[in-house]
């Protein structure tokens, strides 16, 4: 265009600013300005596609502020956490009372409507998965035998960090146990959500698009498809519960007749050993279950109990009477060791 060839730099760059280019030159006015981005080819609305973007992000940014402390320390412990357990902060003798109190007062701090913190959800879904395992019986027992939980012929895999935990639970929803557990059954109070482990996280349930979604919504039948995955959940929640007692782990009351395991010759309390024979007979796979579970609560209580002298036995260290501390029976430790050859690591002072 310097050289006045104006025709052949029309052919070279064939665009709309070069020919705006041209009519400015040929009328001898000022060059029109080019806005910031148009000059690069592309279109002004990526200028304001990123002040969206940038003003979204400090939008999350200022909520997060709004956390306190606690509520960052407690979503790090819970997301460091290595087991259910540690993510509940119980004992691995804990009482099923213990475990829904851990659970009642960790889903409310870390529910996302109340938590603010980057990755509350997480520790949210961790804290409703660990109470989901161990408030059932058979769970529990096959957790605490193989350290993961997983359905029955799966791979074994163990939980992800972060407090973390999936083995394949796809339709695991901690929403929906969380308004079951604090409005009395009622799933369909609060928000929906539907969360899928290993994913980006909650997803909250958008309206759906107008025209069919209005009929599907008057549906009946539909709206019994939509309840179904409820029903299913409560109805397994009540097969699993376990009914009466079979056995106790003390002798107290009705229990009086005393019964040891074959393996491990634990001891354990029974109403009638005629109706106990009656209903699980010796050999059967029924009775070998009934004492797996009996000898793995026996083992969780000397688990606890050794950690406990562990644990006084470390303080005398630390104040100084060190005479006294190896002179320290260690009676559940030691019969721990003896009867299930375990020794018990000790993770305190």
């Amino acid at each position: 265009m310097t050289s006045g060839n104006e025709d052949d730099a029309e052919k070279l760059f064939p665009t709309a600013e070069a020919k705006e280019l041209l009519v400015t030159a040929r009328s001898g006015g000022p060059a029109p300005q080019v806005r910031e981005g148009e000059a690069n080819g592309l279109p002004a609305a990526n200028g304001v596609r990123q002040r969206s973007g940038q003003a979204a992000e400090s939008s999350s940014r200022q909520t997060e502020e709004k956390a306190t402390p606690k509520q960052r320390e407690l979503v790090v412990k819970v997301r460091r956490a290595t087991c259910y357990y540690e993510i509940l902060g119980i004992a691995r003798g804990a009482t099923d009372d213990e475990i829904k109190r851990a659970y009642r007062k960790l889903a409310l701090k870390l529910h996302p409507d109340k938590c603010t913190v980057r990755g509350a959800d997480e520790a949210f879904k961790a804290v409703s998965r660990a109470f989901s395992c161990l408030s059932n019986a058979q769970k529990r027992a096959a957790y605490d035998r193989d350290g993961e939980e997983r359905a029955p012929g799966a791979p074994r895999q163990w939980p992800t960090g972060g407090g973390g935990g999936g083995g394949g639970f796809d339709d695991f929803d901690p929403e929906e146990i969380f308004n079951m557990f604090f409005n009395g059954g009622n799933p369909t109070r609060g928000r929906v959500f539907r969360a899928h482990f290993g994913g980006p996280g909650f997803r909250p349930a958008g309206p759906r698009q107008q025209g069919g979604a209005q009929a599907q919504a008057t549906s009946p039948v539909l709206q019994l498809l939509h309840l179904l995955p409820v029903l299913a959940l409560l109805l397994f929640t009540l097969l699993s519960s376990p009914g009466q007692p079979v056995f106790s782990m003390d002798k107290a009351g009705e229990w009086r007749d005393k019964v040891v395991t074959q393996r491990y010759a634990v001891p354990f309390y029974v109403k009638d050993q005629t109706a106990l024979r009656r209903s699980y007979p010796p050999g059967s796979r029924e009775r070998l279950r009934l004492e797996g579970e009996v000898e793995v609560a026996y083992k969780q209580r000397l688990e606890q109990r050794c950690y406990n002298e562990r644990l006084t036995q470390q303080k005398l260290y630390r104040w100084g009477q060190s005479e006294r501390a190896r002179s320290m029976e260690l009676p559940n430790c030691s019969e721990l060791n003896s009867r299930f050859g375990h020794r018990m690591p000790f993770y305190g002072y």
